[in-house]
């Protein structure tokens, strides 16, 4: 099982301390925080130097931000909403891969195939099989048509939302903890882990539900944003401290 966190500040330092703690993924947030290209690809950078797997959460289904976020060097885009734009999602899934498989832009000199040196042809083959697409299943209405949406996906794999989207879409604004909103999120788990070769990632928020997670086979987990966990820390320091 792999571990990963959302990361929304602009110093690269955070995703280098990612790393250093000796979590195996960073999921660089351009849907609600305030990174411009600049910044992601300092965090690709950083995180790419100490051997972290770095995905980039997009806002939207835009094949051009998808094949230019795979050159700056992302591993993986993870797209909001999934069910919800078929037409529009299977445009920006078709980005994620050079033809024949799909139709992401071509450039030979972008950092993702190190600037041009070595062979570009070998660079596609092994970006072709290597990049990951990740689908947000955080809508009420997509998990109520979870099967179909899952027969239909060619995603390497999906997660279900939380205390965010989700739980919002569902009337329960910021209750990731609900049993409705977890009992959502574990149909999206229990359904998708019956699609062979699609993985499923997980939201927690929680520590002490993880444990839940990893017994329906979740393949990885996300915890929380690195600016929650640092507003966590320090709460708990100033309450000791007092």
């Amino acid at each position: 099982m792999a571990f990963g966190t959302f990361v929304f500040s602009r110093d690269p330092a955070v995703t280098e301390i990612v790393a250093a703690a000796g979590f195996d993924l960073a999921v660089i947030d351009t849907e609600h925080a305030p990174l411009g290209v600049g910044e992601i690809i300092d965090h690709l950078r950083a995180g790419n130097a100490a051997g972290l797997s770095c995905w980039v959460r997009v806002a939207g289904y835009n094949p051009a931000e998808v094949g230019r976020l795979l050159d700056l060097g992302a591993q993986g885009i993870l797209f909001p909403h999934y069910g919800m734009q078929p037409d529009e999602a299977a445009n920006a899934l078709s980005a994620l891969r050079y033809a024949p498989e799909g139709s992401r832009p071509t450039c030979t000199g972008i950092r993702a195939s190190s600037y041009g040196v070595g062979s570009f042809a070998d660079y596609t083959k092994r970006a072709n099989s290597e990049v990951m697409g990740i689908g947000l299943i955080e809508d009420a209405e997509v998990v109520d048509r979870i099967e179909e949406v899952i027969e239909a996906c060619t995603l390497t794999a999906v997660m279900p939302g939380g205390g965010g989207d989700l739980a919002t879409s569902m009337g329960l604004h910021g209750q990731g903890t609900h049993p409705r909103v977890i009992g959502a999120a574990r149909k999206v788990v229990e359904t998708a882990k019956r699609k062979p070769g699609l993985k499923v990632g997980v939201y927690v928020s929680d520590l002490a539900g993880a444990e839940e997670w990893r017994a329906l086979g979740a393949d990885f987990l996300v915890y929380s944003i690195d600016y929650k966990v640092l507003s966590a820390a320090y709460s708990g320091i100033r309450q000791a401290l007092a």
